[in-house]
């Protein structure tokens, strides 16, 4: 029998060729809709663990004492009043709408967890994805809690990305100087101001 497939091949070079090639195309396809699978239970197991992690956060820092805020990880508090925050005007029609009627104290936590917790990996990348009133808020939460050389970089970011202000220069080299200087700002003492601003405030939490 194997004898007579193969006679068949020889006699039918060109349904050879395209049975060879059908055959080819199928692994491939297979192998690729199975690395594809793969990615998305990986991107599903991340996307799963995150929302855990955030759920974890919410009741941990549902309410805010000041025994709490000085015993907790300061970003992890951080996050976790800022998603609480978030489940607050998450509903709203007008998020900034609902975002300005928050209270100072809110307004500031929840913009700064912008710049720690979430998507920016650098302060240029925080003032680029984002804008008024939330970097206005952030700013003023710096002011509440940063250190004053940490402030000063984050007062210059705000300025460089203020669309009403051409003071400073965005050139890719200025913005890759003033992502330097705050990546370099000792960040314990930032962690520590923003874990006193959240002490001293905790009612209002």
């Amino acid at each position: 029998m194997l004898h007579n497939i193969l006679q068949a091949f020889a006699q039918y070079k060109i349904l050879t060729v395209i049975l060879f090639a059908a055959v080819v195309l199928t692994v491939f396809a297979w192998i690729k809709a199975l690395r594809a699978a793969r990615v998305r239970s990986a991107k599903r197991d991340a996307l799963l663990k995150k929302l855990r992690q955030e759920e974890e956060l919410r009741r941990t820092f549902a309410v805010i004492t000041p025994d709490l805020a000085e015993q907790a990880e300061p970003l992890d508090m951080l996050h976790g009043i800022a998603l609480r925050i978030q489940k607050e005007i998450e509903n709203a029609d007008d998020l900034t709408a609902a975002f300005s009627s928050l209270p100072a104290v809110k307004q500031h936590i929840y913009a700064l967890s912008f710049v720690f917790c979430e998507d920016a990996q650098t302060l240029s990348e925080f003032f680029r994805l984002n804008g008024k009133p939330l970097t206005t808020a952030a700013l003023d939460g710096a002011r509440a809690s940063f250190p004053p050389d940490a402030l000063t970089v984050f007062e210059k970011g705000y300025t460089m990305f203020d669309d009403e202000d051409e003071t400073l220069s965005t050139l890719p080299a200025d913005v890759e100087a003033l992502d330097a200087a705050f990546s370099s700002l000792d960040k314990p003492a930032i962690c520590d101001g923003i874990r006193k601003y959240i002490a001293a405030n905790a009612a209002d939490l």
